[in-house]
């Protein structure tokens, strides 16, 4: 079967569970911080992927993974994904889930470049104006680059607002050559 179809039918499993026991945000949460440590562990995925770590470890390892998540939910899905050998399909699960309750929550991922730290007032105004456009709530991830010089990019969905120094200086030189 393909680890697509594999993936969005575990995450769709694991949020209807999560619903029904009231823990969606909390499940959401442990696979947020599980996503990020794959992404700071690459090797994590291949320990969970190793046919000789016993069952008991590959728990700990999701389990410490996740933050250590408190939701019974989460704990009870690794359980679930352990005994049917599912493991190693774990990372396009989170991703799955992911988008899932971004999508049932109305969420929008929000992505801002600054090139040094803003204030939180300024960081809410951007957050306002972005969901009043997309009429969602506004999840932000806020970047700091130095090499945009100054002003800010700013992308959400499929749009992109580049209105840095940087970005202003690639459009000039295109122009001029």
């Amino acid at each position: 079967m393909d680890i697509g179809i594999v993936s969005s039918r575990y995450a769709k499993a694991l949020f209807k569970f999560a619903a029904a026991h009231q823990q969606t945000d909390s499940v959401y949460e442990g696979i947020k911080v599980l996503r990020d440590s794959f992404l700071r562990v690459p090797r994590l995925k291949v320990a969970l992927g190793d046919p000789m770590l016993s069952a008991e470890k590959q728990y700990r390892l999701l389990h410490v993974a996740s933050g250590q998540t408190e939701s019974k939910c989460l704990q009870e899905f690794f359980r679930l994904l352990i005994k049917n050998r599912r493991v190693a399909v774990m990372p396009f699960i989170v991703n799955s889930y992911i988008e899932l309750y971004r999508i049932e929550k109305n969420i929008v991922q929000c992505r801002l470049t600054v090139p040094s730290q803003l204030g939180s007032a300024t960081i809410d105004r951007l957050k306002a104006v972005v969901e009043k456009k997309t009429q969602k709530t506004v999840d932000f991830a806020l970047n700091i680059d130095p090499a945009i010089i100054g002003g800010f990019i700013i992308e959400y969905d499929s749009q992109c607002l580049d209105a840095s120094v940087a970005g202003q200086l690639r459009q000039l030189r295109k122009q001029i050559v």
